[in-house]
């Protein structure tokens, strides 16, 4: 009896590993060897556990290596793509494509984000973790099969299939003008410090962005508008992940207590 359970339990743990590598055949484009990484990728830091060495399992480290694996395969495709342009654009273009908001658009679309082990709220839930259970998903896949099947399938299977690249590249983003507008509708003081670079020819220059006197970004470009932008950009970036620039009241009230401590 106790054998027929135990046989019949290994049946239904082996039909599922088979279905969950049937899935990630069907999202990386080719089969998976070791099933433990993507296991671990899709661990969200709310669903932690110990391991029987005592370490903590979540896919945090995943997510710090295929973010790393993300900008370099995206990088060297553009650096291929457009032999002509420069540091600016190449800077930008890659920022545009791996931004947060196409990753968690991306982890919804190829379905990684049904596979997500969270033990948050919905309602706290934060819209980047789709995002970053995709980067981690990017580490597993490297671990597993390797640099040249990794960027494989992050340039056909994510972005070909699910990304107009050229559009996105293409699209204007006024980083300057946006962080204004946010600033001015919360309250909140922008200043820029842009200073050209040493006597450089061409000229080159950095830029510092602060929101209520807190450096927000730092900037390089070959003009000073190209340098705020790029601040800007670094500012804006912060913002969408959730950093907010304290108020001068709250920043004094903090002060005053640490002071009085």
């Amino acid at each position: 009896m106790i054998r027929r359970f135990i046989g019949w339990w290994k049946y239904i743990l082996d039909k599922q590993e088979k279905n969950f590598r049937h899935d990630l055949r069907q999202i990386i484009g080719t089969y998976p060897i070791n099933l433990r990484y993507y296991k671990t990728a899709f661990i969200h830091k709310s669903a932690s556990y110990i391991d029987h060495e005592g370490k903590v399992v979540n896919n945090e480290r995943l997510e710090f290596l295929g973010d790393a694996i993300l900008g370099a395969v995206v990088g060297d495709y553009l650096f291929r793509k457009f032999p002509q342009a420069n540091e600016g654009f190449l800077t930008q273009a890659r920022s545009k494509l791996v931004n947060r908001k196409i990753m968690s658009s991306l982890a919804i679309k190829t379905g990684i984000n049904d596979f997500i082990i969270i033990h948050i709220k919905k309602f706290k839930v934060n819209k980047h973790i789709p995002g970053n259970a995709l980067e981690a998903f990017i580490g597993a896949v490297y671990l597993d099969l390797g640099y040249s099947i990794t960027k494989d399938f992050i340039i056909s299977q994510l972005f070909y299939q699910n990304v107009d690249i050229a559009q996105v590249i293409n699209s204007e983003n006024n980083y300057k003008s946006r962080i204004l507008e946010w600033a001015q509708h919360n309250n909140v003081d922008v200043d820029f410090n842009t200073q050209q670079i040493g006597n450089q020819i061409p000229a080159r220059f950095k830029s510092e962005i602060f929101l209520n006197n807190q450096i927000f970004g730092q900037g390089k470009g070959e003009s000073k508008k190209e340098a705020e932008q790029d601040a800007a950009r670094q500012a804006f970036e912060k913002i969408d992940n959730g950093q907010r620039p304290e108020h001068p009241t709250q920043k004094n009230k903090t002060t005053t207590q640490s002071t009085s401590n």
